[in-house]
């Protein structure tokens, strides 16, 4: 049983939290190391619509739909803080990588209309 009045049992329950954010710190620049990481925390945070303000108009039942999206969001404002607290430039190259990646399949899909009307 932890009692936060003994300075022993203080000191180890820092010393277990410092080695837990270390761990989660480790885990994402492990996996913002990789092109496909990135790509992948991309996608997660962009299904968190972390860009929306979760508004809903409506009765009870658009209510419940807001409360689910601002729980999504949350964790999403949550992620990208610990990855912009982390991985600072990953995180920066990630958003690089996904512009430059919505803009390839742009020009993909306009060079896929020209040929098929021409």
């Amino acid at each position: 049983m932890h009692d936060p009045n003994e300075a022993r049992q203080v000191r180890e329950a820092e010393r277990l939290a410092k080695e837990a954010q270390e761990r989660v710190a480790d885990d994402l620049c492990s996996v913002m190391a990789t092109e496909a990481g990135r790509r992948f925390m991309h996608g997660l945070l962009g299904l968190c619509d972390i860009r929306s303000d979760g508004y809903v108009p409506g009765g009870l039942e658009a209510q419940r739909h807001q409360d689910y999206r601002a729980g999504r969001r949350s964790i999403g404002i949550e992620l990208l803080g610990e990855l912009e607290r982390h991985t600072p430039d990953m995180t920066e190259l990630m958003s690089v990588e996904a512009r430059f990646n919505h803009l390839e399949a742009e020009l993909a899909a306009c060079a896929a209309e020209e040929q098929s009307d021409g």
